[in-house]
């Protein structure tokens, strides 16, 4: 498959035309984590940094970013190393799946599958190391065995399956060399069927290898052939192994031979995991050094390029650069982005996003994730957690729990932003809730406010299981499973706790949403329970608290497994299970036996119906400005009508740039009408056509572009209106050209008329009109006027 990748998703034009928005309306942009480098690899003028979800490539004289995703043209997510072909200026890029991107030097992509395809090995497919030897031909080390790939003709020439893992791969004076645990193999590169495995020849006391050895990098350096033999660094000639160096406790990882010198980086492991790294440089003459500690955390992979800088792929967080090997002038490159590929839930106010990025394992227990959260505003990342605030860290004295223990904030969960105040609260599902204003954190736990600790835990732990703010500015707490019986608290706007202890026998909370009505509906954790209403009524009466249990029983419910639950702008509740949607529309009488919700029959393409998203585990529900649903699955996102009866789109990793088709949360953000994804492998997000109105137009109803120039073929934007208002377009003298309905307050026109034909040049004139019950909030405030000046 050929597709052609943009370096610059839309032209100026477009740029200019979305002036009030980052993104065109339709279009997607990507929002991943820089932080890691898996891989690292080099043109003359470019240095391309392999992360685990994309690329990011660097301009070596500026030190200027571009960032390569899925939203950009790659073909997958989860790349597992970079390698560029500087013969033909191809870029080769393999994933995780093994699955191969070509990328030439106009930005086409070439996407290969065969290896992925290969029916006759079972297991990893993993590609591990890429050897260049001329314009055309690269070699592959995998774990399968080692191809040969004509990155020109987008083929593979051959492919010898060993039987065993290949390491690493070099072409050298006239045979092909393959590292394994077995041991080096080597083959003559003219050979009559490389393909035949048993006619390769393995290394051994006759060429001066040990009788028994592994092996895994190799490079070729100085017209010479280096080895690792069992973790040590050798070069092999004439039948001779001779010793360069080696690290106790130390594995070998990897040789690089792009620059002046041979790299040669160690990594100590243990455990399951590598925690530490150095590494050595040779030059021609024999001569080494070491690189200065304070440059190397675990190293993956290095380069040298033309002017002597070493720049690192490594493990541990930060892009490194090494000015000079010589004086040892190391950098950090930070790129702004998120702190990970995480985002349990998220949350936007003030077109602000807020993303928390703990996690639950299958059980919804805790995984302790110190990852924390992180803000996106104004196009600028920055994260709380504990390598960067004090605040969230065990060594905190406002840390300190009930019994005198300190710990870390694990598993930040769930996340909401004051509407009145703007202040954040981020929920620990370990370890209480850690509010933000402006730069001040403060942690609420069981000794400042009502929440308690975990029944279920030992140790004395302040679980927190979703968070939620009412109309009048009250955070709603799920306090998870809290010992004294009170697990729902809530935060006055006044600044007051309060604990309620009457919710049928129920603790087991998790996401909470407060309805039209000011009811608060959490989801229960058990498995056979479903579905909570609280009303709390008069707050110092408990008397008047009131609760209902919702599960199959006596409800449409169709499963007990509740996922999320959410309002929307009607104050009807939306709740996603595990086999689709119900919706209580019950209003104030939640707690009246009539109130059971339903299921939404969704008339198909053959003419029969079913219910809505029936058999779909529906992960999270989000409502945009026109109140349509966005419902993420693990199975992708669907858009649903404001009534869900009718499916708007649907996106997939098929027919879409999602990462993932597990969306964990979504999050809209009312204002420009960008819609946020959270799936398992980082967040994008959409420019979707809705953003909020209110009930009457704003004072200035705006228009963008505004002219429409002969070369612009988007969409034109009304914005401001109420929430959906009639539009009509007339020309200068009336005659109507165009009638839709604002998707919440934006209407959207193709610049065409209803027969398809472009509009001519001219000035045309809107009139968008309310519901006139919603005029009387406001003197003539039912309908709003606007020009549009078309230029062809």
């Amino acid at each position: 498959m050929r597709t052609t990748l943009l370096f610059l998703l839309f032209s100026a034009i477009t740029l200019s035309a979305q002036a009030q928005n980052v993104l065109p309306i339709g279009h997607w942009r990507a929002h991943l984590p820089y932080h890691v480098g898996q891989s690292v690899s080099q043109s003359a003028n470019e240095v391309f940094y392999a992360t685990d979800w994309s690329i990011v490539a660097i301009d070596k004289a500026e030190q200027s970013t571009r960032f390569l995703s899925k939203v950009d043209g790659l073909s997958n997510t989860g790349v597992q190393l970079v390698k560029y072909n500087r013969f033909s200026e191809v870029l080769i890029v393999v994933y995780q799946n093994s699955v191969i991107d070509l990328i030439n030097a106009n930005g086409d992509i070439t996407t290969l599958n065969q290896i992925r395809n290969f029916s006759n090995i079972l297991g990893d497919k993993r590609v591990n190391d890429i050897f260049v030897e001329n314009d055309s031909i690269v070699y592959l080390a995998a774990s399968y065995g080692v191809s040969k790939l004509n990155v020109r003709a987008a083929e593979f020439s051959s492919t010898t399956f060993t039987g065993v893992g290949v390491g690493g791969v070099v072409v050298f004076e006239g045979y092909v060399y393959a590292a394994t645990e077995e041991g080096i193999y080597r083959s003559a590169v003219n050979a009559l069927n490389p393909a035949d495995f048993s006619s390769w020849q393995l290394l051994g006391p006759d060429q001066g290898f040990p009788e028994v050895y592994s092996s895994k990098p190799l490079a070729v350096f100085n017209n010479q052939l280096f080895v690792s033999v069992d973790n040590g660094l050798f070069r092999f000639d004439n039948n001779q192994l001779t010793p360069i160096h080696s690290e106790a406790g130390h594995e070998l990882h990897y040789l690089s031979a792009e620059g002046a010198h041979l790299l040669a980086g160690f990594r100590q492991c243990g455990g399951g995991s590598c925690y530490a790294g150095k590494v050595w440089y040779f030059d021609a003459s024999g001569s080494k050094g070491q690189l200065s500690a304070a440059c190397v955390g675990v190293p993956n992979y290095a380069i040298e390029d033309a002017e002597g800088r070493v720049w690192f792929g490594d493990l541990y967080r930060g892009y490194r650069l090494v000015y000079s090997l010589q004086d040892n002038n190391c950098s950090y490159l930070d790129f702004n982005s998120p702190y990970t590929e995480r985002s349990w839930e998220m949350a936007i106010e003030n077109n602000q996003l807020w993303v928390a990025a703990g996690a639950l394992d299958q059980t919804r227990s805790a995984r302790f994730i110190t990852d924390g959260f992180f803000s996106f505003i104004d196009g600028q990342w920055t994260v709380y957690n504990r390598e960067n605030r004090i605040e969230m860290r065990g060594e905190n004295p406002d840390n300190t729990t009930s019994d005198g223990r300190s710990d870390d904030l694990f598993d930040i969960t769930s996340i909401a932003v004051s509407p009145q105040t703007g202040k954040v609260y981020a929920g620990s599902f370990l370890e209480g809730i850690m509010e933000v204003d402006g730069d001040q954190l403060k942690l609420y736990n069981e000794n400042n406010s009502s929440l308690e600790i975990a029944s279920t835990d030992e140790l004395p732990r302040v679980k927190i299981g979703g968070l939620a703010f009412d109309e009048e500015g009250n955070l709603w707490v799920s306090n998870q499973s809290a010992i004294d019986g009170h697990p729902i608290s809530m935060l006055s706007k006044d600044g007051e706790w309060q604990s309620f202890g009457k919710t049928c026998n129920q603790d087991d909370f998790f996401q909470v949403a407060v309805d039209g009505a000011d009811i608060k509906w959490f989801v229960i954790g058990s498995s056979q329970a479903g579905l909570l209403a609280f009303d709390e009524g008069e707050l110092d009466d408990a008397a008047d608290d009131q609760c209902k249990v919702f599960s199959t029983i006596n409800s449409a419910l169709p499963t007990n497994t509740v996922n999320c639950v959410t309002a929307d702008l009607d104050g009807d509740v939306w709740v996603g299970t595990a086999d689709g949607v119900v919706i209580f529309e019950c209003g104030s009488g939640v707690f009246e036996d009539v109130c059971q919700g339903s299921k939404r029959i969704v008339t198909g393409e053959d003419g029969f119906g079913a219910y809505l998203l029936e058999s779909e585990d529906v992960l999270t529900i989000a409502v945009d400005g026109a109140n349509r649903k966005w419902i993420g699955t693990r199975n992708g996102v669907y858009l649903l009508s404001s009534s869900g009866e009718e499916q708007i789109a649907r996106f997939t990793t098929e027919n879409s740039p999602l990462f993932d088709n597990t969306i964990f949360d979504i999050a809209v953000n009312q204002i420009t009408g960008e819609v946020f994804f959270g799936t398992g492998k980082g967040i994008l997000s959409y420019q979707s056509d809705a953003v909020a109105g209110g009930r009457v137009h704003q004072s200035t109803v705006e228009v963008y572009p505004n002219p429409v120039r002969p070369d612009y073929e988007g969409p034109i934007a009304i914005n401001g209106l109420a929430r959906d208002a009639n539009v009509k377009i007339t020309d200068i003298s009336g005659r109507l050209v165009y009638e839709t309905r604002a998707q919440g307050g934006q209407a959207i026109w193709d610049g065409r008329d209803y027969k398809g034909r472009r509009a001519h040049s001219g000035v045309y004139l809107v009139f968008a009109t309310t519901d006139p019950l919603r005029a009387i909030f406001e003197a003539k405030a039912g309908t709003a006027v606007a020009k549009i000046v078309v230029l062809n």
